[in-house]
């Protein structure tokens, strides 16, 4: 069933009665619910984006401090300032401007007291906390916050995410090829089930793609939490170049990000750290994905290198450098996401997946042999180009389709 809203201006109206009987001496009449009013006005007059969320997240108390987490924030930028000892006992609220997606994003949060007063209210690039800790209704997956209409308050575009989910089935294509698949997230993080259900899907999938019974060999890295540095990445490509003679590396990285960094680990890894670690393996070519907020902004890195890094031979992105990376969405602002029954947890590599299901098969596999347009040099580099391509023109991302999300790429 579609949820539906109450009229801002009625709210505003009903909240603006609730603060004249405080005026005339009334005690103890702003309640949660009149919060809640307040806060949905609060948006209404903030210009926030029309596809932006509401979310109330819980009590606070006097005392308290309230503030916000941003685990990729810019070098130089200005700190976010933070409540101090809150007054009174109220409410915390949180208004998600990139619903769902990875961090750094924009958004605000908004704290209201028992007397009806606003006790703080900040913008922001990170999640909320409160004295250092994030509140415990977001330690939950979008999908879950979302559907609970008691945390989700504000919601004028109808963002929704069916719990349907299954795992691609993709054909083992290729030999001496390698991939490390790296969740740059921990637990306690916003988004971590999120991440880790992604990255698990893309190590599977790598894992169909690159291993065969009859070796026994893993050609598929598997770099998570709690073993998910920078470093750990470095020796996991250190493995599979010297070890087990791979020639091809595909990088896949899910993380928060900013503009050409990422926390990998809870470690601030840059795009000019990458192109050092890729220049020390020169002999191997690279595939880089990356799935993160401002993921643009690595292959644009990439791009404007002079001179170019000859051995990374594709670099793709699932959003720009100036937009959200995002979770899965199935409804959104009227449009219904075409493989909603399908694609899970993140948008972006769920689809591209799922592309990768259909062209490694015995039906469509012969598409990527063909492919000569653009002019590629191997089948790795075919596949990968067709499964990004194609889930950007078959519309299959539906945050893309609300002008949301743009994946990008860099060919050279």
């Amino acid at each position: 069933m579609k949820r539906r809203f109450v009229n801002i201006g009625i709210c505003v109206l009903v909240f603006g009665l609730v603060v004249a009987l405080n005026s005339c001496g009334a005690v103890g009449v702003v309640t949660l619910d009149d919060a809640k009013i307040q806060f949905i006005g609060w948006i209404g007059g903030l210009g926030v984006e029309e596809h932006a969320i509401g979310q109330y997240l819980g009590e606070v108390s006097a005392g308290d401090e309230v503030g916000s987490f941003d685990p990729t924030p810019l070098a130089g930028g200005r700190a976010e300032r933070g409540s101090g000892p809150l007054s009174e006992n109220g409410w915390l609220f949180y208004v998600d401007e990139w619903p769902g997606s990875f961090y750094s994003h924009p958004g605000k949060i908004c704290v209201i007291g028992k007397s009806g007063q606003i006790l703080y209210s900040v913008e922001t690039q990170g999640w909320p906390v409160v004295n250092g800790e994030k509140p415990a209704s977001m330690n939950r997956t979008f999908q879950e916050m979302l559907a609970d209409i008691s945390t989700t308050i504000y919601n004028p575009k109808e963002i929704a995410i069916w719990p349907e989910f299954r795992w691609p089935v993709i054909v083992w294509r290729f030999r001496t090829y390698g991939a490390v698949v790296v969740n740059g997230l921990n637990p306690g993080e916003n988004l971590y089930t999120e991440a880790s259900n992604a990255q698990a899907m893309m190590v599977d999938a790598m894992k169909k793609l690159f291993n065969t019974a009859t070796t026994g060999i893993n050609y598929v890295q598997d770099v998570k939490y709690p073993n998910n540095k920078p470093a750990n990445v470095a020796a996991a490509i250190n493995d599979l170049v010297e070890n087990k003679k791979v020639t091809h590396i595909v990088l896949y990285y899910i993380a928060h990000g900013n503009i050409e960094l990422m926390s990998v680990g809870g470690i601030y890894f840059y795009a000019s750290q990458l192109k050092t670690l890729m220049e020390t393996y020169s002999t191997v070519k690279f595939i880089l994905l990356v799935e993160t907020c401002h993921g643009g902004s690595w292959p644009d890195y990439f791009r404007n290198l002079s001179p170019r890094l000859l051995n990374l031979r594709l670099a793709i992105a699932s959003t720009s450098r100036n937009q959200g990376a995002y979770p899965d969405w199935d409804e959104a602002g009227g449009l219904i996401d075409y493989n909603r029954f399908d694609d899970q947890w993140v948008e972006f590599t769920s689809d591209f997946l799922l592309k990768m299901e259909y062209y490694t098969s015995e039906a469509h596999w012969g598409e990527v042999t063909s492919l000569t347009t653009p002019a590629l040099e191997n089948n790795i580099l075919k596949l990968f180009w067709l499964c990004y391509d194609r889930a950007k023109a078959d519309n299959w991302i539906l945050s893309q389709r609300t002008g949301h999300q743009t994946p990008t790429h860099y060919l050279p």
